[in-house]
């Protein structure tokens, strides 16, 4: 019976049991098995063509290939730093002759892998390869081989030191840093620091590996690394995912050429926004007329008004057309919003009006985009439903859909107790696109607790 007719948490139990390493490209398999076989190449040379090597008690041991592997293939893991691999190694060879002294065969066995164990993971220098040298100890000992705390300086130690700078020689050679870089942490940076990787110090990227059990498996600032390149992969991938029609407010309220400055005035300030789209009256996009300049002819007729002595009478009061702007370039539904990042980011770009056929359609603004990031941080899911999110994206493709409207986002509940702004607020908010609440530059959330409308 195939997998996927079985039940879902079947699935879950048997997928653990499966790989859970990523496919490695054959560069990387090629680098990591030719580096360890050449390792061990210059270790027997080395061996071979030391005179009366075996009577000298210098010859090979087999940890020296399972240093091999964490020094060629994971040279990024805490177990394979020189400090690791160096003590680990040496004091797995010294905690057996000790134990022996005390403790006769068998019962040495389990007592010098444990403690050589114990002792590695004491000193922070844990390296699964020593363990065996502690075994080894034990077993020549019963062979009638016994080795003291010699050996442990040659040729353990010795032998150590020159895989270690073979290492740093072959990983430097395909631009792979070993040892690991230390994570670079500047007080004076804290202040500006972006992204929960970059504000978290060394102490706390340690605890939380500590908390999850990897502090074997990942050295902090490569989490650190990690945790900034996943946050910018997740926004570029969200970004360039979501499109403008299903994050743009639409039908958006406008103002027509020839509405006077006192309804733009009202209705940017009932909607709370900087920025209306203006439309002619078959709802073809003409431009944009901003607040500043709204404000700047308002302030010029407050000023006509004020004058002492004025004998004409006041001019005329200013229509949208002699003020908004045509130079703001239009988008269509389907583009990423991933491309506008970088128009957005303009401190005098505020909105960007989406249209079809000359006709518009929405608005989009960075405050939509803020609301977009803010929705899919990890910060608005618990650890359980992330688990549970990364269970169901494995096993089906999850579809979009925007989020519905709840029971707070209506006219009532927004503390409207006058019938007539109840009923412009319902006019507004049939007007505008049900979406999140959000509290810059939008037409939603700001008309709907005045309970104002403009139309």
């Amino acid at each position: 019976m195939p997998i996927s007719h079985l039940p879902k948490n079947v699935r879950r139990q048997l997928r653990r049991f499966g790989p859970s390493m990523g496919r490695r490209p054959a560069v990387d398999i090629l680098r990591g098995a030719v580096g360890a076989g050449v390792a061990i190449l210059v270790v027997t040379f080395i061996v071979a063509t030391l005179p009366h090597s075996r009577q000298a008690g210098i010859y090979l041991v087999s940890s020296f290939a399972s240093m091999a592997v964490l020094l060629f293939v994971l040279p990024n893991s805490p177990l394979a730093q020189p400090w690791s691999a160096m003590m680990g190694m040496m004091i797995s060879a010294v905690v057996p002759v000790a134990v022996l002294m005390v403790t006769p065969p068998p019962y040495a066995d389990g007592l010098a892998v444990g403690g050589s164990i114990a002792a590695m993971m004491a000193a922070r220098a844990l390296h699964p390869p020593a363990a065996g040298i502690a075994l080894l100890v034990v077993l020549e000992h019963e062979a009638g081989r016994r080795l003291g705390f010699d050996f442990a300086i040659f040729p353990i130690a010795v032998m150590t030191v020159l895989m270690i700078g073979f290492a740093m020689l072959w990983n430097r050679l395909f631009g792979i840093s070993y040892p690991t870089r230390p994570l670079a942490y500047h007080p004076a940076h804290v202040g500006r620091a972006r992204g929960p990787a970059r504000s978290l110090s060394q102490r706390d990227l340690s605890n939380l590996l500590v908390e999850f059990n990897q502090s074997a498996n990942m050295d902090p600032a490569d989490l650190a690394r990690l945790m900034a390149v996943a946050e910018h992969r997740a926004a570029e991938s969200l970004l360039a995912d979501t499109h403008v029609r299903d994050l743009m407010t639409q039908n958006p309220v406008t103002v027509s050429p020839e509405a006077p400055l006192s309804e733009i005035v009202r209705k940017m300030t009932a909607l709370n926004v900087h920025t209306l789209p203006v439309v002619d009256n078959s709802g073809y996009y003409l431009g944009v007329v901003d607040q500043h300049d709204a404000l700047e002819e308002l302030f010029k007729e407050f000023d006509i008004l004020r004058r002492p002595l004025r004998f004409r009478a006041a001019p005329p009061e200013a229509e949208v057309r002699a003020i908004f702007h045509t130079d703001i370039e239009t988008v269509e539904g389907d583009t990423p919003v991933g491309e506008l990042l970088e128009r957005l980011a303009r401190r005098e770009a505020r909105v960007v009006p989406v249209t079809e056929s000359g006709r518009l359609v929405g608005i989009l603004t960075r405050t939509d985009i803020m609301a977009l990031l803010l929705e899919h941080s990890p910060a608005a899911h618990t650890e359980a439903e992330l688990d549970e999110e990364v269970y169901d994206d494995e096993e089906e493709p999850s579809s979009k859909s925007t989020p519905a409207a709840s029971a707070e986002d209506t006219p009532e509940r927004a503390g409207n107790t006058d019938p007539e702004e109840a009923e412009l607020a319902a006019e507004l908010h049939q007007s505008t696109a049900r979406r999140p609440p959000v509290y810059e530059d939008t037409q939603y959330d700001t008309a709907e607790s005045r309970g104002e409308s403009p139309k």
